[in-house]
C-alpha cells in the first residue's frame, strides 16, 4: 500500500476475490430455473422472427429484409435460405450448453456459475431483441392488412 492507497493489481485481485465469492454463493437451482425459460423464449422468438419474416416476404413485393445478409441469403435459392437458417439458429447451440451444463462433482463450481449467469445475461438480451423484432415489428406488419406497402 501506498500511503493507505490500494495499487491497481491489489483493487483487481480484491474485486475478483468479491466477485469470485459472491458467484460461488449463488444457487446452481435457481439459475437452471432462470434460465429455462429464458432459452426457450430465445427459440420461440427465434421462430416467430423467422416465421413472421418468411410470411411478410411471401405475401410482399414490397417489403424488404433490413438484416443486409439474411436479405441476401433469403432472396438465394434454397442452399441461400438453409445458410440463413443455420445462422439465425447458431447461438441456441452454445446456449444449449449453458443450460444443460452439470457438475454433478461440484469441482468447478466458479467456473459453473459463471457461464450460466453469463448465459442469463445473453438471453435476457437476446429475448429483448426479438421480442422487439417480432412483437413491434414483424407483427405489426403482418397485422396491418397493408403488408405490401410497409417495410421491416
Amino acid at each position: 500500500m501506498n500511503n493507505g492507497k490500494l495499487t491497481r493489481g491489489e483493487q483487481y485481485r480484491l474485486a475478483s476475490e468479491r466477485d469470485k465469492k459472491w458467484l460461488t454463493s449463488l444457487d446452481l437451482s435457481r439459475l437452471d430455473n432462470i434460465l429455462w425459460p429464458l432459452y426457450i423464449a430465445f427459440i420461440c422468438l427465434n421462430f416467430l422472427d423467422l416465421f413472421t419474416t418468411s410470411l411478410a416476404l411471401s405475401n410482399s413485393l414490397v417489403f424488404q429484409e433490413r438484416n443486409i445478409l439474411a436479405a441476401k441469403l433469403f432472396a438465394e435459392n434454397f442452399q441461400g435460405f438453409l445458410f440463413a437458417l443455420m445462422i439465425k439458429f447458431a447461438p441456441t447451440f452454445p446456449l444449449f450448453y449453458a443450460v444443460f451444463l452439470r457438475d454433478p462433482q461440484n469441482k468447478h463450481p466458479y467456473q459453473i456459475r459463471l457461464i450460466k449467469v453469463s448465459a442469463i445475461a445473453a438471453l435476457i438480451v437476446g429475448d429483448a431483441f426479438y421480442a422487439w423484432v417480432v412483437l413491434l415489428n414483424n407483427i405489426p406488419v403482418l397485422l396491418s392488412g397493408s403488408i405490401g406497402y410497409v417495410q421491416k
